[in-house]
């Protein structure tokens, strides 16, 4: 019976994500945004963004329906958000080539100047730099929590700066306070302190 049931569920997956490809490459909102919100099994996201960023962008009417969804879920502990962050956590190259796909471009407003990120003093002297920032210093550990894997809480932690150019953006929340930066197109980084258990 347990095998049954696996190969059930792998059947299912494999059509939700079969439809979800279909319908993002069609244009077909209704279809591509009831695929999406059964993506919530371990590692769907990852391969439903592996099949997707070749095909992208997609239609203005998918990625308006998309961000809509994005911003609709961003308090809901089951929703297209939660899974998707969670399930990309270390995997921050295809979460932001898939939701520079599926979001439509960050408007062309500024970016506030200075952005902040807490990231892993280990990953930070690695030189490895995150895509998650925010204009409230006092907010950065927060958000580093929210958007990190347990695995990077590890040992000490670093503040980190940068002045972000406009085209750095991927995602921008509500009055900014969540800024989605793609680290590649990033200037001058530096580290403005540190703090955490020194053993």
């Amino acid at each position: 019976m347990t095998i049954f049931r696996i190969a059930l569920e792998d059947l299912h997956k494999a059509d939700v994500l079969k439809r979800l490809v279909a319908s993002a490459t069609h244009g077909d909102v209704d279809a591509f945004m009831s695929s999406a919100a059964q993506l919530t099994w371990a590692g769907g996201w990852e391969s439903a963004l592996s099949a997707l960023i070749p095909l992208g962008p997609f239609s203005d009417a998918v990625r308006e329906a998309f961000q809509i969804a994005w911003h609709g879920s961003a308090s809901q502990e089951f929703g297209t958000k939660r899974f998707l962050t969670t399930d990309l956590l270390g995997k921050d190259r295809l979460l932001l080539d898939g939701l520079s796909a599926l979001l439509p471009p960050v408007s062309p407003d500024p970016l506030p100047q200075t952005l902040y990120r807490a990231q892993s003093l280990r990953d930070c002297r690695a030189g490895h730099v995150g895509p998650w920032w925010t204009p409230d210093r006092d907010f950065a550990l927060s958000l580093w929590a929210m958007t990190s894997a347990p695995a990077e809480h590890v040992g000490r932690h670093a503040l980190l700066v940068t002045e972000a150019p406009a085209t750095a953006a991927v995602y921008r929340a509500a009055y900014d306070a969540e800024v989605l930066l793609d680290p590649r197109r990033l200037g001058t980084v530096r580290m403005v302190g540190t703090s955490g258990p020194t053993n």
